[in-house]
């Protein structure tokens, strides 16, 4: 099987290379024949693509309903991975509502999967943002793009965990997905832009609170699962505080998830790791968080909790995707 790319021009001079084959078809199949079997169960047609959506001919599908281009990106030049599934009906007035999933890699099969089985009724756009390649976690690219630069503070605090690669580019990652992203996704696919939900896991969890706080009216919705709160010291909390006193903060619809056994050690634990799980406080994080926001937000905004009983940091995955579809769906 052989790939051909046909360069083009993106937003802001990025590079745009179209995939006309798939090099990570494998995870994806599962969603292509669940999010067909969803549609055929409920009675809607299957056209190849949605009727008179701009800008679809110009991506070509990796499978029924699969999409995919490569990004380079006009700030850090890094090339990037973009995976789209379409609904196969006809979209509503404004296009369809859409659910950015970071990590895109590992997760762009699953969220697929999960949005054709519970979405059939309410159908929603997913685009998964990964990077060029099959290894599911790009380790060396998600530091760099889901974090604020390591602190001798929080290096301490990871021990031998600490990362050895550079770090910091959260802003740039998140006008990345803004200003170049966005605008290529509108431009390709029926979405609805105002509707636009940004779901990320761990250290993309920790992404997620530290854009909702930051720049709350970029996106409808946040669904920050197994957030590492934990990173630098907490200093994600200061970005809280911060929002908390703004006179003109926005209502903030934001869903937390966790594992409930994420914070407990497990009999095969190292004692690093133990140690680890110590500092993280991954439960107890998220729900102090809850807790804070929930009393901020009153009944103005909308503030969920997910803790998914016996389930670890990776295993709390599946539950905290299909919370992400039905709110991105409006749910």
């Amino acid at each position: 099987m052989r790939l051909r790319r046909n360069p083009s021009c993106g937003p802001m001079g990025a590079r745009i290379d179209l995939l006309e084959m798939p090099v990570v078809l494998r995870p994806l199949m599962p969603f292509a024949a669940a999010f067909v079997l969803a549609f055929a169960l409920s009675g809607a047609p299957l056209p190849a693509r949605a009727a008179g959506a701009p800008g679809v001919a110009d991506a070509v599908p990796v499978a029924p309903g699969l999409h995919a281009f490569d990004l380079t990106a006009a700030r850090n030049g890094l090339t990037y991975r973009v995976d789209v599934s379409v609904p196969p009906v006809t979209p509503p007035p404004g296009g369809f509502p859409v659910l950015y999933v970071l990590d895109g890699n590992a997760f762009f099969g699953v969220a697929g999967t999960v949005a054709g089985l519970l979405t059939a009724d309410r159908p929603i756009v997913v685009v998964a943002i990964g990077y060029p390649g099959v290894v599911g976690f790009d380790m060396a690219r998600r530091y760099l793009d889901l974090t604020s630069a390591v602190t001798p503070e929080g290096r301490a605090m990871m021990g031998n965990r600490a990362p050895k690669v550079p770090t910091g580019g959260d802003e740039a990652f998140l006008d990345l997905i803004l200003n170049e992203i966005r605008p290529e996704v509108a431009r390709r696919f029926p979405v609805n832009d105002d509707a636009a939900t940004l779901f990320g896991h761990s250290l993309g969890g920790r992404f997620v609170l530290h854009a909702a706080f930051t720049r709350p009216d970029a996106f409808t919705r946040w669904v920050a699962s197994s957030p590492s709160i934990w990173w630098n010291d907490r200093e994600v909390l200061a970005e809280e505080a911060a929002f908390a006193a703004r006179a003109d903060r926005p209502v903030l619809d934001l869903t937390l998830t966790v594992g409930g056994a994420e914070q407990a050690a497990e009999p095969d634990d190292a004692p690093d790791r133990i140690a680890f799980r110590r500092m993280a406080r991954m439960v107890d994080g998220v729900r102090d968080m809850h807790d804070r926001l929930t009393k901020l937000e009153g009944e103005a905004g909308r503030i969920d909790l997910l803790v998914v009983p016996d389930e670890g940091h990776m295993s709390a995955v599946p539950a905290a995707l299909a919370r992400a579809v039905r709110r991105a769906a409006g749910g």
